[in-house]
């Protein structure tokens, strides 16, 4: 069977382990430890947000999060070539699931492999509500990453992820829904960030230290140009390395708040309008009173 977190521009590659150090950020969330405190920022222009790649509250959550810091510019975990090359051939991946749905048996696609796989084929969520953001309040969404990985693998899904074979087989595996998943890799995040763990190294994948590194020089020079930057990307790539390297370790010197993905359910907005419909919803209404609002002026000013 195909690996279902190809998709993830940052995948896991160790294990983590116990580190001696802090965290600093919000410690609270209906959905961990119980906790009912909003998320604490540190003085730092730079936040860095934890996701669970496939969340599928992810959208509500990132969108509620980005309401309430109001940031002036928006990063995700994505490279240009991914974005690009995802836009371009999801509905054909989306048609040929569905075709290899259509002789597998019905409730094949309510399996949790098959709705990963489907969410696998999209844009992530954390792009798409980054994009939306940017859209109604007239900020910047950057993608943040190399595209070596993207090239290498998005090319197989129509061969391998896609075939019928590997659909049949995924769908025939007993697996855990989406939404637990999600949560134990939450309690995962809380328990890794409360005992301060390390990452190993990865001496044997140079790949990632150009990644990791790539992305934070970015950031770095982002975050000295003024006005807040929220980074949304993997949970785990906020882990420092054992040897106090990696993307948490390099960027010590910005002191960036540290957030998870899931504070967003502390926040009593969330509502329908934060869905994806919702929101889009709200986007073309704005865009429409807007439209309509020009043409009144512009016959106001002809007469």
């Amino acid at each position: 069977m195909v690996d279902l977190d190809l998709h993830q521009e940052f995948p896991s590659h160790r294990p983590l382990e116990g580190w001696e150090g802090s965290w600093r950020g919000g410690q609270g969330s209906t959905a961990g430890d119980g906790c009912s405190t909003f998320p604490a920022l540190t003085a730092s222009n730079l936040v860095l947000i934890g996701t669970v790649h496939g969340d599928p509250q992810g959208y509500a959550r990132v969108w509620g999060l980005l309401e309430w810091l109001q940031p002036d510019l928006v990063t995700v975990e994505i490279s240009r070539f991914s974005v690009r090359y995802r836009g371009a051939w999801k509905a054909r991946w989306r048609r040929q699931l569905q075709k290899a749905l259509a002789a597998l048996p019905r409730e094949a696609a309510g399996h949790p492999a098959i709705r990963r796989v489907a969410a696998q084929i999209d844009l992530p969520y954390e792009y798409r509500a980054a994009r939306d953001y940017s859209r109604r309040y007239g900020i910047n969404c950057l993608p943040l990453d190399l595209g070596g990985l993207s090239r290498r693998h998005l090319p197989r899904y129509a061969l391998e992820l896609l075939s019928p074979a590997n659909l049949r087989a995924l769908a025939g595996e007993p697996q855990d829904s989406p939404e637990d998943f999600v949560i134990r890799e939450f309690r995962r995040a809380r328990l890794a960030f409360a005992r301060s763990p390390w990452r190993l190294a990865p001496d044997d994948n140079p790949e990632t230290l150009r990644r990791e590194l790539f992305v934070c020089r970015r950031l770095k020079r982002l975050a000295t140009q003024g006005g807040r930057v929220a980074h949304l990307g993997g949970w785990e790539h906020l882990i420092p390395w054992r040897e106090g390297e990696g993307l948490r370790s390099w960027l010590a010197d910005q002191d960036p708040s540290i957030l998870l993905a899931d504070e967003a359910d502390l926040f009593p907005s969330r509502n329908l309008e934060n869905s994806e419909e919702g929101i889009h919803t709200v986007i073309l209404r704005e865009r429409s009173d807007r439209r309509i609002s020009k043409r009144r002026d512009s016959s106001l000013r002809s007469e």
